[in-house]
């Protein structure tokens, strides 16, 4: 067996999945549904075999859950009382801050 003919087969079977599966445009509302409620089977499987030839999407995914994790630990905070202000910059990053924006704009 030749050394990349494993690898050109794998390449040529993510091709023949790849034209084969819904596009990226098709799956991201898929992926914010699967958020609200519980996929098909089929919804699950088709975005399962996407994610082996996409790795964009799972990403995507992944910083979906993130980001509503994220959204609903501050909420919880908020109505319990437990947040505390946001930290103030120090005056000498502030300084920093305003000369790099006066630089930036000439």
């Amino acid at each position: 067996m030749k050394p990349g003919f494993l690898s050109r087969v794998k390449l040529e079977a993510s091709f023949w999945l790849g034209r084969r599966l819904p596009t990226c445009e098709e799956v991201l509302p898929v992926l914010s549904q699967s958020l609200e409620r519980k996929l098909t089977l089929r919804e699950r499987v088709t975005l399962r075999l996407h994610f082996l030839i996409c790795v964009y999407c799972l990403r995507y995914l992944k910083q979906l859950r993130l980001m509503r994790a994220s959204v609903r630990a501050r909420s919880e905070q908020i109505e319990t009382g437990d947040s505390a202000p946001a930290p103030a910059l120090p005056e000498d990053a502030r300084e920093r801050l305003k000369r790099a924006l006066e630089r930036a704009k000439q």
